[in-house]
């Protein structure tokens, strides 16, 4: 049941990320720069090395989207003060449109991902998936 449950979210997590690329098209942004963008939006300054520490992603890749979104100016990277071999990355202005059409495509998708699950249901679900994800973490942490 459990092996069961864990290729459903993964599969639920796959559809999700399709249908909001196909969203995302239109905007001219990948699944994957909107990820970004977001820890940069929630952690302004923050480093690529921060970014690659809550991504799980790699170095390449997310040179890469960073590359875009600077080139795109939904980014600025400035060097760091104290340390100039350091680059903070802050959203710039250009990405707020960006981000209030993101949203509004977001409630679309979870509105249709809930349809007929009642609010009691999808709490604890997510407090379910909670547990999951902390037993996971305890063991990495622990090595096995």
């Amino acid at each position: 049941m459990v092996i069961e449950m864990c290729y459903k979210l993964n599969k639920s997590s796959m559809l999700y990320k399709r249908l909001m690329s196909k969203h995302l098209e239109r905007l001219n942004i990948t699944y994957s720069q909107l990820m970004v963008l977001r820890v940069i939006n929630q952690e302004p300054g923050v480093t690529a090395k921060e970014i690659l520490m809550q991504m799980d992603t790699d170095k390449a890749t997310l040179s890469g989207v960073l590359s875009r979104l600077e080139r795109d100016n939904y980014i600025i990277r400035k060097k760091n003060e104290a340390d100039k071999r350091i680059q903070n990355i802050y959203v710039s202005g250009g990405s707020e449109k960006l981000c209030e059409d993101v949203s509004m495509i977001e409630k679309a998708c979870i509105n249709d991902l809930i349809d007929g699950i009642d609010m009691e249901e999808a709490e604890r679900f997510v407090n379910v998936l909670d547990r999951f994800i902390n037993n996971q973490l305890k063991k990495i942490d622990e090595g096995f």
